[in-house]
């Protein structure tokens, strides 16, 4: 049975493993790869600050009725730790959500350590999922991975606490599939891909590592992607070249991660076999009612996870639209990643019906 542990990077304090991948341990049911793991202290804020909406200006002709002000260019959420959030300012987030009219809400699985229902701006975002992790049935989360993958997939946006997600109106499907430590077993991770794809999600995130290939796994990944379910998944923290699991299989569009000058961070995996790139580093939801620095490739999947379900969101396009979009549109890199960095608003335009 083979093991699996979060390609977390949570920023946790120090640097506690090796770029190519983390402290490595046997058991007698496989090998567990160990997370890299690095951490910013707790974030936590009360301050609140008015919604700030930028208007298109329209000059006004005296013959004519005064016309409506115009649709608002860009969006800034009144969210406290929004100004740290500069991962989605770099990708254009806050003009992509003055663009995109939230005509159906779309799930998106989060396969993981579960997510905490507590969480006060995961309210209202959480539907039914499922346990695959300890039997307890719950998809609560007790290591926080989780947390704060779904936060930055979708923390409410605009409503004056906390952190906003890359798509307010999208909804959460917890899967637990990895326990208290961070770790889980391949068919574990299977069964809560399949369930995920039979129960409604639309796009399924994957910031999960497997020591190595696993068959049940990507016979999984290929089942969700015939029910027209988009995968996304981490592609690592080792800072070299070698192809991930689950990120590298057919289909999966895989994600490395930037940092603020737009270049690839050191530690994250690289490769011609990277589909994207995305921010690395957020301020988001974690256990209880606390916000947590969160940095790694396990933060930049479920931004381009975000990003896609709120392309999703805007109406009748297709997974397969949407994952062509993202890919034709992102910004390019120098050497290394296929298709460069996501861009919200150029992939959210060329989505949209002209005109």
């Amino acid at each position: 049975m083979r093991l699996a542990r979060v390609a977390l990077l949570s920023l946790c304090c120090v640097l506690v493993a090796q770029a190519g991948g983390g402290d490595t341990t046997r058991t007698g049911h496989g090998s567990t790869a160990r997370a890299v793991a690095y951490s910013w202290p707790r974030v936590r804020s009360a301050v609140r600050s008015q919604w700030l909406v930028r208007f298109a200006r329209q000059s006004a002709d005296p013959s004519t009725p005064a016309p409506q002000p115009a649709a608002p260019t860009s969006v800034t959420p009144d969210d406290p730790q929004w100004p740290q959030q500069w991962g989605l300012a770099q990708v254009d987030a806050p003009q992509a959500w003055a663009l995109a009219p939230s005509r159906r809400q779309v799930v998106v699985a989060v396969v993981d350590s579960g997510v905490d229902p507590t969480q006060a701006d995961l309210q209202g975002a959480l539907v039914p999922g499922a346990d695959f992790a300890d039997g307890s049935g719950s998809t609560g989360d007790q290591y926080g991975h989780g947390t704060m993958v779904a936060g930055v997939i979708a923390a409410r946006g605009n409503n004056g606490q906390g952190v906003a997600g890359a798509c307010w109106t999208c909804l959460i499907m917890p899967i637990k599939v990895l326990g208290a430590d961070g770790t889980g077993t391949g068919s574990s991770i299977a069964a809560g891909i399949r369930y995920a794809a039979d129960n409604g999600a639309q796009v399924i995130n994957l910031s999960v590592i497997l020591n190595e290939a696993d068959s049940d796994v990507e016979s999984a990944i290929e089942y969700a992607e015939s029910r027209g379910v988009l995968v996304v998944a981490a592609a690592g923290n080792s800072g070299a070249a070698d192809a991930t699991y689950p990120a590298s299989y057919p289909g999966v569009i895989s994600v490395a991660a930037t940092d603020q000058t737009g270049q690839l961070y050191p530690w994250s995996t690289r490769g011609t076999w990277v589909t994207l790139a995305a921010p690395g580093c957020d301020v988001t939801t974690a256990l209880g009612d606390a916000y947590d620095a969160f940095c790694g490739t396990s933060a930049a999947s479920p931004l381009v996870a975000g990003i896609a379900a709120l392309s999703l969101s805007t109406g009748d396009v297709s997974t397969a639209d949407v994952a062509a979009a993202l890919e034709r549109t992102a910004s390019p890199l120098p050497g290394g990643v296929a298709d460069g960095r996501v861009d919200a608003l150029q992939a959210l335009e060329q989505l949209l019906p002209q005109g």
